[in-house]
C-alpha cells in the first residue's frame, strides 16, 4: 500500500493494484470477468432453506451505531488491498478490516455531476434503499457505510466474494455442471428473486453476472441498481431494462405495464446458461434476440400468448423462424453424450415454464421453488455447488 496523505489513500483515481486482477459483482453497465461484492452470512436454517449446512466464515460486524455515533472512517477501519474494478456507477475496493483482519469489499460511490444532479447520486441512493428494505441468504447487504474525508467519498461495506457466475461458468470448463449442484443453484437464485417479489420489488437485471458466488458454495443476487417497487394493478414503467440477452419477449415488443414475470424469463435464459455454458440467447440486436427467441420457444398464438397482438410493436418487429420450437432439441431429455447436460423430465418442464412466452401464464418464483425438480424425484438432491477459485 503506497504511502502518502490519508485522502489519497482512497483516492478513486489511483491506479494502484496488488495481487492478481480480480473484477467485481454488482456494477450497473459494466461487463465484468470476476466478481467480488457484497454479501451476508447465511442465516440459520429453515425448513427448505436456500443453502444447506453453510456455515459463514464471517465475523459478526462490530457494534457501532451510526445514528447516535456517525459513519465510521475508512482510513481508520479498514486498509486497501487492491483496487479491483469500476463501473458506472461506482468503484470496488478490496481491503481488509483493520481491527479482525477480514478481507471484505468496498463499493464507492462515483459522485459524477451527470449522474448526481442534485445531492447524492440517485442510482446509489435507489440500490442502498433496496438492500436495506432486503433481507436474505442469498441477497447481498450492505454491512455498513463508511466514509473518507471528503463529501463525495462514501462507501458500501460488503461481503468479499470471489467472483461472478458468468466468471464461475467460464472456469468450470466444458464439463457439465453435475445435476445436484445444478438444482443447488438455481434453488438458490429462485429463492432470492422470490424474495424480492415477496417484498414487492423486481430487479430488472438478472444476469450471471450479477450473481455472486462465494468458496462456501453460497451464491448472492446483487446490482440493485434498476430496482424498482411494482404494485397491482401493475402501473407502467420503463421498458429499457434488462440486458438484451436476458430481456423477456414483451419488453421487447414495447409492453411498459409490467411485474415479477420479467425476472423469471431472465432466470429461465440463466437455466440455459448453466445448462450449455454459455449464454442461451446471444442476439446482435432487438430483432436478432426476437428472432432467437422465436426459433427457441415457437412464435406467439392466439393460444400460447392471447394478448400478443394488443403489444404496441407487435405488427411492427415480425421474425424469420416458422419451424417448430428448438428448445426440445437443444436441451434433450435423459442424454448425457457428445457433450449435453443431462437434464431429467422435470428439469425440462421447470425450463420451459420459465420460457414461456406469455407473462401471464408464466411460472411464478414461488411456484418454481415448490417444482417436482427440486423434490428429488429423480434420485438426486440437492448439493452445494463447488466452483473452481484457482
Amino acid at each position: 500500500m503506497s504511502s502518502g496523505r490519508k485522502r489519497d489513500r482512497w483516492d478513486s483515481s489511483s491506479d494502484e493494484e496488488e495481487g492478481g486482477a480480480t473484477a467485481v459483482g454488482g456494477l450497473s453497465g459494466e461487463t465484468k470477468k470476476t466478481s467480488t461484492g457484497p454479501g451476508r452470512p447465511p442465516q440459520p436454517s429453515t425448513e427448505n432453506a436456500a443453502v444447506p449446512h453453510l456455515q459463514s466464515a464471517l465475523p459478526a460486524v462490530r457494534k457501532h451505531n451510526p445514528l447516535l455515533q456517525g459513519c465510521r472512517s475508512v482510513y481508520s477501519s479498514y486498509e486497501r488491498v487492491a483496487r479491483l474494478d469500476e463501473g458506472t456507477y461506482g468503484i470496488v475496493w478490496k481491503a481488509k478490516d483493520t481491527s479482525s483482519g477480514e478481507i471484505v469489499a468496498l463499493k464507492q460511490i462515483k459522485f459524477d455531476e451527470t449522474l448526481t444532479k442534485e445531492g447524492f447520486p440517485i442510482a446509489a441512493l435507489r440500490e442502498i434503499s433496496v438492500l436495506l428494505d432486503l433481507s436474505h441468504e442469498c441477497i447481498v447487504t450492505v454491512r455498513e457505510m463508511v466514509v473518507g474525508d471528503n463529501a463525495n467519498q462514501v462507501f458500501m461495506v460488503m461481503e468479499f466474494m470471489q467472483m461472478d457466475l458468468k466468471d464461475a461458468i467460464e472456469r468450470s470448463g466444458h464439463s457439465p455442471f453435475p445435476q445436484s449442484e445444478l438444482k443447488n443453484m438455481m434453488y438458490q437464485i429462485l429463492s432470492a428473486i422470490t424474495h424480492c417479489h415477496a417484498k414487492w420489488y423486481l430487479h430488472r437485471d438478472m444476469k450471471t453476472s450479477n450473481i455472486l458466488v462465494h468458496k462456501s458454495g453460497k451464491i448472492a443476487l446483487c446490482d440493485f441498481g434498476l430496482a424498482r417497487k411494482y404494485q397491482t394493478p401493475l402501473k407502467a414503467m420503463t421498458q429499457m431494462v434488462i440486458t438484451l440477452w436476458y430481456r423477456p419477449p414483451e419488453l421487447l415488443y414495447g409492453e411498459s405495464v409490467y411485474g415479477p414475470a420479467v425476472d423469471i424469463w431472465s432466470v429461465g435464459c440463466i437455466f440455459g446458461e448453466l445448462l450449455k455454458k454459455k449464454a442461451l440467447m446471444d442476439g446482435q440486436g432487438e430483432l436478432d434476440q426476437i428472432n432467437k427467441i422465436i426459433a427457441l420457444v415457437g412464435a406467439p398464438t392466439e393460444t400460447n400468448w392471447p394478448d400478443f397482438q394488443s403489444l404496441p410493436n407487435a405488427k411492427m418487429f415480425r421474425w424469420r423462424s416458422k419451424g417448430p420450437p428448438t428448445l426440445p432439441a437443444t436441451f434433450p431429455v435423459n442424454t448425457f453424450t457428445g457433450g449435453q447436460t443431462y437434464l431429467d423430465p422435470n428439469g425440462f418442464d421447470l425450463l420451459s415454464k420459465l420460457l414461456t412466452l406469455d407473462p401471464k401464464q408464466r411460472i411464478s418464483g414461488e411456484d418454481a421453488l415448490k417444482h417436482p425438480y427440486f423434490r428429488s424425484t429423480e434420485g438426486v438432491e440437492r448439493q452445494v455447488p463447488r466452483f473452481i477459485f484457482d
